[in-house]
């Protein structure tokens, strides 16, 4: 093996191989020259599952998608130049989201560099503070040891997008011309170690901060917080079992998992969002501690209450090292995982909450909002489409209103459903491509995914509809002609408000149905969209549902 393009071949497949033998199951490929022997060497390994989109900033969030599904890291490949830049805002996502991903940017040399070669930019570092690690590799070597170092180097790069904080990885990887071996090839390349898949050991608190915790909590009124990131079986049984040991409610954001599931939901409260808009009840909530879990709510009324709970022992549990606590009340950090933590803490000697305490919660939970004959359009769509999916389905949520309708409206039950969304960064950018990624995954697995977004963010991420094709999903886009969060601001009594803010881009969505070939269907009152949602969930293919919304 002496030519150029045989050994960067050869070097990509050191690479892919040990990507693949760490884990990696899915590389989402965007088409590009410098990139070639990436692709050929991805292409060879039959284990890996090659996935091609042609917009690098859709595929990126594709890739998001995958992995958010998968729950391990997806490797990305694209060329040289603006390419991989396209690939910064789901990098922040995946960043801000907890997501891995492995980017793997093609390169010119050093000596194309800072000369004016084409598609040439400074690539190191490119994504700065966002990545879990970066390493520049150099122009590719023909050794054996070389390969086998590199080898172990990828192994090392998925291990860093996972433990201690999961998150992207970019792989920068400089390649002289040729690019396209000449047959013979070298057949690919065998791992070279023992299995080297990441087994991430359990963080458990220490013992005297454990005690001192029991201490503060037993016996006192207090309330349990559990917002992203932390969906899992263990901590459901976990957190649950530890709120109905102490007597107090759980304020369970859509996100946290504990809305859906066969988990005790006795005390599992999910329509605050509404309650505590009655200053009678607020008045009453005075605990003496707060545990919250994973991210911020996203709630504004539960927000508020946590920050008028100032007085409160706020103690926050973050296995990760990331401090989520904007409101700067954390008065006892526990770095644990969630679910170890709740099953130590209840084998200590803990005392209920004062009789009371959780009946004030629960009596109001029991309230309903409205009869379905007085429910607002949105309530209507969030309760069908949670209603019409099948057991343990995922609903991907867009930001600003969407995510907002299902906190509010979405209940709890026994149904095993999953609720996601992008709040990494809370972006409407990629969403499309997020959903698509998880439904292409959902291909594979044999669960149902569907989406509930706004009309903004469907516009933003219309590229990412190019990958419908041979999947299976059902999107529901709320046309409120615009930006409709904006009309909850102050902004919204500007008088340039139309023109800045809320922005309707007059898009006929029927029209952009039809330029990717997907069924569409419109629906303007709430009564008709059980019906159209049962017809959508039983058809092949992507079907878009638009629900005209009031301007």
């Amino acid at each position: 093996m002496s030519d150029q393009a045989t050994i960067n071949l050869m070097w990509c497949d050191a690479l892919l191989c040990g990507l693949e033998a760490a884990g990696v199951s899915d590389v989402v490929i965007s088409p590009g020259s410098r990139n070639t022997p990436l692709i050929l060497a991805t292409e060879r390994r039959a284990a890996l599952r090659c996935h091609v989109q042609v917009d690098e900033r859709c595929a990126a969030f594709y890739a998001l998608g995958i992995a958010r599904a998968q729950h391990r890291p997806v490797a990305l490949v694209c060329t040289s130049g603006s390419a991989p830049g396209n690939w910064y805002p789901a990098v922040i996502e995946a960043d801000r989201g907890g997501t891995p991903l492995i980017l793997l940017s093609a390169d010119r040399p050093w000596e194309l560099l800072n000369n004016g070669a084409n598609q040439s930019i400074d690539q190191i570092k490119l994504f700065g503070g966002s990545v879990r690690g970066f390493h520049a590799l150099p122009p590719a070597e023909e050794t054996s040891q070389s390969r086998h170092q590199l080898m172990h180097l990828a192994v090392q790069a998925v291990h860093q997008s996972q433990w201690p904080d999961p998150g992207p990885v970019h792989i920068n990887i400089p390649l002289r011309e040729p690019l396209v071996p000449v047959e013979p090839l070298p057949e690919p390349a065998l791992f070279s170690g023992q299995s080297a898949q990441a087994r991430v050991s359990e963080l458990c608190v220490d013992e005297q901060q454990l005690l001192a915790i029991a201490r503060q909590i037993s016996g006192q009124p207090g309330v349990i917080v559990c917002g992203g990131g932390i969906d899992s079986a263990a901590f459901r049984r976990q957190v649950t079992a530890l709120a109905k040991t102490c007597g107090v409610p759980i304020f369970a954001d859509p996100l946290s998992g504990l809305r859906f599931g066969e988990h005790d939901l006795t005390h599992v409260v999910v329509d605050y969002d509404t309650r505590l808009r009655d200053v009678r009840l607020t008045a009453d909530l005075q605990p003496h501690w707060i545990l919250r879990f994973g991210a911020m709510p996203v709630s504004k009324q539960l927000q508020q209450l946590l920050q008028q709970s100032s007085a409160a022992q706020h103690i926050l549990v973050e296995p990760t090292g990331r401090w989520p606590d904007p409101l700067h009340h954390t008065s006892e950090m526990v770095r644990a995982t969630p679910e170890s933590f709740c099953q130590l803490l209840r084998q200590h000697e803990l005392t209920a909450a004062p009789a009371g305490w959780l009946h004030l919660f629960m009596f109001h939970e029991s309230r309903r909002v409205k009869s379905a004959a007085e429910a607002p359009m949105e309530q209507i769509i969030v309760q069908d489409l949670i209603g019409g999916l099948a057991d343990n389905s995922i609903l991907f949520s867009g930001n600003s209103l969407p995510i907002r309708y299902i906190d509010s409206y979405s209940g709890k039950h026994s149904k095993p459903l999953q609720i996601v969304a992008n709040r990494g960064a809370s972006g409407i950018d990629g969403n499309v491509s997020t959903l698509l990624g998880m439904a292409a995954e959902s291909e594979k697995q044999g669960f149902t995914v569907a989406a509930l977004i706004g009309d903004l963010t469907l516009y933003h991420d219309m590229n990412g509809l190019l990958a419908a094709k041979d999947l299976h999903t059902v999107i529901v886009v709320l046309n409120n002609h615009g930006g409709g969060i904006f009309r909850q601001l102050p902004q919204s009594q500007l008088l340039q408000f139309d023109r800045y803010w809320r922005t309707d881009t007059e898009i006929d969505l029927q029209k952009v149905a039809a330029l990717y070939d997907l069924e569409f269907y419109r629906v303007e009152q709430g009564a008709d969209f059980s019906g159209v949602l049962h017809q959508a969930l039983a058809q092949e293919g992507v079907v878009l549902i638009e629900v005209m919304m009031n301007a």
